[in-house]
């Protein structure tokens, strides 16, 4: 239907739905998104945060996102995830990157805006997308079996709607990654979103809203996002344990040494996390 990313985003502001971003760190993973993404005619976007970028290389990931978008014609984007500094974000946009994350959230305000606004300068000039993010996530993208929700939320700086608003008009950004009860990776007990935070913020910031650690959180919190300003969803952690678990499952076999019998399996297990996400997120046929 679009061309661009900002379309997209435009267009789910005003239809009511999220683009599901989905983190990838092997070419198996990337491809099962880009399968369901297809199959579901949903508009999504693929993503690596700095240390999958590494993994796999800047212009490496380049590659892959040039390859998939020119064999299934998707509307898929290419996005860096927490690009922590302006130099790395920077190396992204340099290898093609076309949308971006500066996230310097753990700074004080001003140095955050400072970064923020370098970012965007430099990326604007060359058409790129900037998502910038105030207020800052705690957690980590994996499975915490035994430690709380309620311990990492102290870890959490939530987001201020007045310091969001300022943030948002003086950095010039694209999208804003908000803070509202969210945290990254599984944790035990149930994540909570603040509502009447998230409708404060959605009020004074009319950019799209990013909600990251999608992972976990109830699907009808998730829905009430959606309908309060939330554009985008990252989902990260959900995909790696159902990879990682489907693998370990084969791997028991120990007559299992080809990685063409057990890979199949684990991609079909990040398909069904995709779809169910892309379902819930309201993107289905959007594309």
């Amino acid at each position: 239907m679009y061309k661009t990313i900002k379309a997209y985003f435009n267009d789910a502001q005003r239809r009511g739905y999220a683009l599901g971003a989905f983190n990838f760190s092997t070419l198996e993973i990337v491809q099962a998104i880009v399968r369901m993404g297809v199959a579901k005619k949903a508009p999504f976007i693929i993503e690596t945060s700095e240390g999958e970028s590494k993994h796999l290389g800047l212009e490496m990931a380049v590659a892959i996102f040039k390859t998939l978008k020119k064999q299934t014609k998707a509307k898929f984007f290419l996005h860096l995830d927490h690009g922590k500094s302006f130099e790395y974000v920077k190396k992204a946009i340099q290898a093609g990157y076309p949308s971006v994350h500066i996230d310097t959230s753990a700074l004080p305000f001003k140095d955050n805006l400072k970064t923020a606004k370098k970012v965007v300068n430099y990326a604007h000039k060359r058409n790129v997308w900037v998502e910038a993010e105030l207020g800052h996530v705690g957690g980590s993208s994996t499975l915490h079996e035994k430690e709380g929700y309620s311990k990492v939320l102290k870890t959490i700086s939530f987001t201020d709607p007045e310091m969001a608003k300022e943030f948002s008009e003086k950095t010039g950004l694209d999208s804003l990654a908000v803070t509202i009860g969210n945290v990254h990776g599984l944790w035990k007990g149930i994540p909570h979103i603040n509502f009447e935070l998230l409708k404060k913020i959605h009020k004074m910031v009319k950019k799209p809203l990013v909600l990251h650690g999608g992972s976990g959180i109830p699907k009808d919190q998730i829905r009430k996002a959606l309908s309060l300003g939330i554009s985008k969803v990252n989902i990260n952690t959900e995909m790696r344990v159902a990879f990682s678990s489907s693998i370990r499952k084969s791997l028991k076999d120990p007559k299992m040494f080809v990685p063409t019998k057990y890979l199949p399996k684990a991609t079909e297990a990040v398909q069904k996390i995709v779809e169910s996400k892309m379902i819930l997120f309201k993107s289905v046929n959007k594309a």
